[in-house]
């Protein structure tokens, strides 16, 4: 069972995408400020969380399309562990599937431009 997350941070690097079968995923990392309450006060760890980010179809050619190294996002999805690498030397990490993602505006300035429907074109 997968877990429904937000993260808001910023893109590590440009985003990347990649063919799984006949699909485009679209791969990202953002880093997130994290801390926690301590006493009554709030403090920032020494070190920021990184997220591994994959989105699918219209999102995903959306995000690819849009987003770049720096960029201040909101991300909300389901989060499960994923591996990579050969056999004996895998790597764990936990991966969230975007369901959405949206620029932070507490951060940046967006312009929006809706998608044109498939029978406007």
């Amino acid at each position: 069972m997968s877990t429904q997350r937000t993260i808001t941070g910023n893109l590590a690097a440009d985003v990347e995408v990649v063919k799984a079968g006949s699909i485009s995923i679209t791969k990202f990392r953002v880093i997130e400020n994290t801390g926690e309450y301590r006493a009554g006060r709030y403090l920032e760890h020494v070190d920021p969380t990184t997220h591994f980010v994959e989105a699918k179809f219209e999102l995903g050619e959306n995000a690819a399309a849009t987003l770049h190294k720096g960029d201040a996002v909101i991300v909300v999805g389901r989060e499960h562990t994923n591996s990579w690498g050969p056999e004996g030397a895998k790597t764990f990490g936990r991966v969230i599937d975007a369901d959405y993602i949206g620029a932070d505006l507490s951060r940046a300035v967006a312009q929006i431009r809706r998608n044109s429907k498939p029978d406007q074109e």
